[in-house]
């Protein structure tokens, strides 16, 4: 018999790999989930140490994968907070400051690239700022977010539209996978937590419900005389807010609960973090986008994949623009040349006991925040930028100045400059002047935005904004 040619044995050889991935084939890409629960501070999560039960069923997830300890937002605001976490870039460079900046084509999206691998990207907003016209959408086959609700869509009302995109477009059978993106607008003021949470969490210490409409006038009223807000008022403040915080772990609860029933958690990455916090006085401010401190840019990261090991608690510092490689890199993806953060992967492997985390491929980074101009109505920023480097944070105020804190020894940021960061707060300035110049130089071309309306700015105004 005489032997086969080259191109009959590499017909052959064809064969017999096709067989054997026919008899063993590719396990399925994962489903992708990812929750951003707008404002949701990382100290109202039981799994961060809250001890009110708030939520319970975040608190159950956080079990079962491995939570991030030290995440932190890269402003503390919603518009470039998330355009950071899709683009896994910076706001000095990809230029969402404002409510009407757009996100330029160029920039490329996480769910950009789960869409050339031939995810199925669906994304929902109750923010209704994070519009489709302003670039949020790209790498999207589907983008929602109304702007026809001034406090935003309620939790109950994103399951109910996401559920029904979802199946008219996926199924267990379905030949691709498919990217879910939620942003949840509770617990974003104004506060309106519904029953039962509202009876349940929103009670003074005496046990009495609160007024919420008393509360926020009298709050709003301190706001707009430029006075200090009674402790009294700060605290029906924070009990609306713990009670919306119930609020959303339920809806989410209510979303894994249909997600699980369809097959779609079935061996997925799941993530579920927040885009900023809230302040409550600590620093003589409430809401968000005034300041760099903990309590407006300390954010939960909780991660769920196959192969996380359940019940990982990992604490080094890591920014919101590591979740999108992250994402990558779970499901197998090449990386993303324009990302600026790293794939938190390294730091999911399981280590020996007493390890350093550096032996795992892993080297600690400084994380960045900044906090550009808003643009709208008066510019109460204090901070402009500030940079995390171990436990040591310094923060440049908008003019010029500088705060250090000691984050082990005073995690509250109460005692700015202290004599142990002395040398640190130097070097921690130059660090940052270098990253600054470093992201400048990768930053994209600035694109034109849009100008806000009348109504536009009313329904910002009604969350907090502009005043």
């Amino acid at each position: 018999m005489s032997r086969p040619t080259k191109t009959a044995a590499a017909f052959m050889s064809l064969l017999v790999i096709t067989a054997a991935a026919c008899r063993h084939p590719r396990p399925p890409a994962a489903n992708v989930l990812v929750i951003v629960v707008d404002t949701l501070r990382a100290d109202r999560l039981g799994a961060y140490g809250n001890t009110r039960r708030l939520t319970p069923f975040l608190d159950r997830l956080a079990a079962r994968g491995a939570v991030f300890t030290r995440t932190y937002a890269a402003s503390s605001w919603t518009c470039p907070s998330v355009a950071s976490l899709l683009t896994s870039r910076y706001p000095s460079q990809h230029h969402v400051t404002t409510f009407a900046s757009r996100l330029a084509d160029s920039e490329v999206t996480f769910a950009e690239r789960f869409a050339r691998s031939g995810y199925l990207a669906g994304g929902f907003s109750a923010n209704f700022r994070l519009l489709e016209r302003l670039g949020y959408a790209q790498g999207f086959r589907y983008w929602r977010a109304d702007v026809h609700m001034p406090g935003g869509l309620k939790g109950s009302q994103l399951r109910s539209q996401s559920l029904a995109w979802l199946d008219r477009t996926w199924s267990r059978s379905s030949a691709h996978p498919a990217l879910l993106y939620f942003q949840y607008m509770e617990p974003h003021s104004p506060y309106d937590p519904p029953e039962p949470f509202r009876s349940r969490f929103a009670r003074d210490d005496a046990g009495n419900e609160v007024d919420q409409k008393k509360g926020l006038d009298a709050l709003s009223r301190a706001v707009h005389a430029g006075r200090t807000p009674t402790p009294s008022d700060v605290m029906v403040f924070q009990r609306l807010y713990d009670a919306e915080v119930a609020t959303v772990d339920d809806e989410i609860r209510r979303l894994f609960a249909e997600l699980e029933r369809r097959g779609f958690l079935d061996g997925a990455i799941v993530v579920v973090t927040a885009d900023h916090g809230e302040e409550f006085e600590e620093h003589g401010g409430v809401e968000h986008g005034r300041t760099l401190f903990d309590e407006c840019v300390h954010v939960p990261l909780i991660l769920i994949a196959p192969g996380v090991a359940a019940g990982q608690r990992i604490e080094e510092n890591v920014s919101l623009v590591d979740v999108a490689p992250t994402l990558l890199d779970l499901a197998g993806l090449a990386p993303e040349g324009s990302f600026e953060g790293r794939s938190l992967v390294p730091l999911l492997r399981k280590r020996p006991a007493g390890s350093k985390q550096e032996t795992s491929g892993w080297q600690a980074a400084d994380v960045i925040l900044q906090l550009l101009p808003i643009e709208f109505g008066k510019d109460q920023r204090v901070h402009e930028r500030g940079i995390i480097r171990d436990f040591a944070k310094l923060l440049v105020r908008t003019d010029g100045g500088t705060e250090a804190y000691d984050l082990r020894a005073d995690p509250g940021e109460k005692n700015a400059n202290p004599p142990a960061l002395a040398g640190a707060a130097s070097t921690l300035a130059a660090a940052l002047d270098r990253a600054a110049t470093t992201l400048t130089a990768r930053a994209a071309a600035p694109v034109e935005g849009e100008t806000l309306d009348a109504a536009t700015k009313e329904q910002l105004r009604a969350l907090g904004y502009g005043r």
